[in-house]
């Protein structure tokens, strides 16, 4: 009997390092998503700043 309730423990156990896991690789890749996303921001973001000033330069002339 008391052997059985190890094994359930065990067993549970098992599962719960092996969510773990698999949130701790979810994290991962959800960072880096936000890191490219935010690269990609900030050279949107460039850009429109770059043809914005480049219009006021040609109204200016």
């Amino acid at each position: 009997m008391r052997a059985r309730g190890i094994k359930l423990i065990e067993k549970r156990a098992l599962k719960v390092e092996e969510k773990t896991e698999l949130q701790e690789l979810q994290l991962k890749e959800a960072k880096h998503i936000a890191e490219d996303t935010g690269r990609m921001y900030e050279a949107v973001a460039l850009k429109l700043t770059i043809d914005d000033l480049e219009g006021k330069l040609k109204c200016t002339k």
